[in-house]
Order: structure tokens, then sequence, then C-alpha cells
């Protein structure tokens, strides 16, 4: 089990069965040592936890951001093998279904970098911009795009 596993294990926290794409896209693109991660919706399973963003408590932002992360992170470790190849999350990008601009968009992304964070200590540490939208698939809260650095194949920590 990685690094990863055990940190996300201490939250009662486990990895999904990597989705599918959904269209004409590749859920993830690895270009020398860096992966591209295509946006993925807030979903648990089949269901996905819908916005807009006014609609919802607290609790259900926190769970929208860790889904997203989660997800992610099983569509990574399909594409590499192992998650303690990740040498740096480089970049979070969010996009949030909102009626207006008011709601604080930033924040509601905390609890996707919260677990980032968690599940990689310092190495989860990255950049981020939080973007409000009208629409996102299937209603969805919350859609998440992340980027990673990666050690080659084999070397050690």
């Amino acid at each position: 089990m990685s690094n990863v596993h055990v940190n996300l294990a201490a939250l009662g926290l486990e990895l999904p069965r990597p989705p599918a794409a959904r269209g004409a896209y590749d859920p993830v693109l690895i270009s020398g040592d860096l992966a591209f991660l295509s946006g993925q919706v807030s979903r648990e399973g089949d269901a996905t936890i819908r916005g807009p963003v006014e609609d919802v408590s607290p609790q259900m932002v926190v769970r929208a951001g860790r889904a997203c992360v989660l997800r992610s992170l099983s569509v990574l470790q399909a594409a590499i093998g192992d998650l303690d190849r990740v040498e740096a999350v480089l970049r979070m990008t969010g996009f949030v279904l909102c009626r207006t601009a008011a709601p604080p968009l930033s924040a509601t992304l905390d609890a996707a970098s919260d677990t980032l964070r968690i599940a990689f200590g310092e190495r989860g540490r990255h950049a981020r911009s939080a973007i409000g939208v009208a629409g996102l698939p299937d209603g969805g809260l919350l859609e998440i795009e992340l980027a990673f650095r990666l050690r080659p194949q084999g070397s050690s920590q």
C-alpha cells in the first residue's frame, strides 16, 4: 500500500474505481514528468453531488471536493501505477456551479486542497484557481482539474 493510501485511510477515505471518460478525451495525459488530469466532476459512485453551491450545505461542499480529488487520484493511479511517484501537485483549477458571483468560490475548494495536502504532505501544496460557472456536467457542484510532476518510474522518494 502506498503512503498516499495510508494517509487517506487515516481519514477513512479510499480511492474509488477510476471512472471511464465520458467523451472524446483522455482522462490523463503524461508528457515527460508532467501529468495533466482532465476534470473530474463531484460524483460518488454513480450519483452526482449537484449544485449550485448556494443550495448545498458546507458538509456537502466538503464531500464534493473530496470526491473530485479521490476520483482524480484513482485516474492518476491507473495511469502511473504508484501514487508515491508524485513528486509535486502543481496546480488545481476548480469550477464551481453557482447562480451568482457572490459565493466564496475560493473557500469552496478548500476541502479539495486539504485532501491533497493530507494525501501527499508537503508535496500536496499547489497553486489554485476557482472559477464560478453556470453549468457543469450532470449539474455537478464541482469539477476539478489537476496537474502533477512525477518521479521517474523506479526512483526512490
